[in-house]
């Protein structure tokens, strides 16, 4: 009976979940190669050189990458130091509380409560105007659509953290990370070799799987790097539906290449991810 209830869970997954994705897929790969389309008229490879030729897509991506690989490597090491640092603190309830607050809060919410904060004009902005470090707005470095993307890197830093956080408080608490320490160190081992060969490693290796898909998660991220990031280069979503929504029709086929493109990145990245945890879960 209960066999029989996984299949059919299973059955309603794929025809929810995989199938429309599956579908999608092959969808914007025909139109890629201007099969499908109105303003296709038969198969070309034509759009898959002009993307590579343009630039567009490299640059994109690389861009992309690391605004997310310096996200997550910020806010990881900033939770795990919270983590190991102010445990005990973290657990009286009204901080615990608070904790969960910033997972409530949209991302496209985020991203315009920091322009309202670092944009040339904004909140900080006026801060230092009335202290009379600047005389004239200009004058405000530029920390929204800016080219280092400090503006997309510090709201997916808030909003990462708290996630993170809740999750290393979690581990400590279920791995018993605090009675391994005490262990280590009764055995010798100093506090800092606790914590880099005993308390890091557990949280590290019971949450990797979980840090790499956050990193594929804002690799697409859309609000945030659409309010907050600049015109060129953009970051992958940003570029897709530029490239779809465009009034030339003749260059809708773009969009399909690069949302193809990263399409097979994604999946391919999630697949060697989880394939990964199985083997070391077999190894283990």
């Amino acid at each position: 009976m209960k066999s029989k209830a996984s299949n059919i869970g299973f059955i309603f997954f794929g025809l929810i979940g995989i199938l429309p994705f599956f579908a999608a897929f092959i969808y914007a790969l025909l139109y890629s190669f201007g099969m499908v389309g109105a303003a296709n008229s038969g198969f070309t490879t034509e759009f898959w050189v002009s993307i590579w030729q343009s630039g567009a897509f490299l640059r994109s991506l690389v861009y992309s990458t690391a605004v997310a690989g310096t996200s997550i490597i910020i806010s990881v090491s900033l939770a795990l130091w919270l983590t190991l640092k102010f445990r005990k603190e973290l657990e009286v309830p009204f901080l615990s509380f608070a904790m969960y607050l910033p997972l409530a809060i949209p991302g496209i919410v985020a991203a315009f409560f920091t322009f309202q904060l670092l944009a040339k004009a904004g909140f900080f902005s006026r801060i230092a105007y009335a202290f009379g470090w600047i005389t004239e707005a200009r004058q405000f470095p530029d920390l929204v659509n800016d080219p280092y993307a400090i503006g997309i890197i510090a709201t997916f830093i808030s909003i990462v953290t708290p996630f993170f956080l809740l999750l290393f408080l979690n581990v400590y608490k279920n791995e018993r990370v605090e009675e391994l320490a005490q262990l280590s160190q009764s055995l010798g081992a100093n506090k800092q070799q606790t914590v880099w060969r005993v308390s890091l490693p557990v949280l590290l290796n019971k949450t990797w799987t979980l840090i790499g898909l956050y990193f594929i998660f804002l690799l697409g991220a859309y609000e945030v790097p659409l309010i907050l990031g600049q015109e060129s280069p953009q970051m992958l979503s940003v570029l897709i539906i530029r490239e779809i929504k465009q009034y030339d029709l003749s260059r809708l086929s773009e969009g399909y290449v690069v949302a193809v493109i990263y399409t097979v990145i994604v999946t391919t990245a999630a697949v060697l991810l989880f394939s990964r945890k199985n083997d070391v879960r077999h190894e283990g």
